[in-house]
């Protein structure tokens, strides 16, 4: 009985230093996992902190944390990318469909001029707001490699969601509803 007993606590102890071991390595695997699928996307992930940018609005500049006393949906884009253009009915109607506020941030110093990006506007319809980066900051804070990219950033300056690529209206209210907002 006594050798019961014993084999029975080795086995115990053999199986939970197994199983420690395997989520040890299951663990290390998720996070090259995740390393990888950054390095692949590029820019900044969720639960990051959101970058502050100084960008114009309406012809004054302002700070991007001074949009972030809610849920926001930030949209870097440029009038000369298709996907770009592609996803703008559908960024207009979650901003239609939704009180969270859109900003669709033009990073203008990828473009050849301020007033392309003018006209561009004058034949294509965007309900959200339209932010200017003139500065050229967007494309080095936030690392991006691609656009359009997109950003949800909560009330404490926090991404929470993200996706590089052009968005629909029903991924954005997706990602809204995975954070519970």
């Amino acid at each position: 009985m006594k050798k019961y007993v014993v084999y029975l606590m080795a086995a115990i102890i053999i199986s939970g230093i197994a199983y420690t071991s395997y989520s040890a390595y299951q663990t290390k695997q998720d996070q090259q996992q995740m390393k990888a699928k950054q390095q692949a996307e590029g820019g900044l992930e969720t639960g990051m902190k959101a970058p502050d940018l100084e960008i114009e609005q309406d012809g004054r500049m302002i700070h991007l944390s001074d949009l972030t006393d809610q849920l926001i949906v930030i949209n870097f884009w440029a009038t000369w990318c298709p996907p770009c253009q592609q996803e703008i009915p559908e960024l207009n109607a979650f901003a239609k469909s939704t009180s969270i506020p859109v900003y669709g941030i033009n990073v203008t110093t990828a473009e050849r001029r301020l007033s392309d990006v003018k006209q561009f506007l004058k034949k294509t319809p965007i309900t959200y707001s339209v932010l200017y980066d003139t500065k050229g900051q967007s494309e080095k804070t936030y690392q991006l490699v691609a656009m359009p990219a997109t950003y949800i950033i909560d009330q404490t300056g926090t991404i929470v969601g993200k996706h590089v690529g052009p968005v629909t209206q029903e991924m954005l209210k997706e990602m809204v509803r995975k954070i519970g907002g």
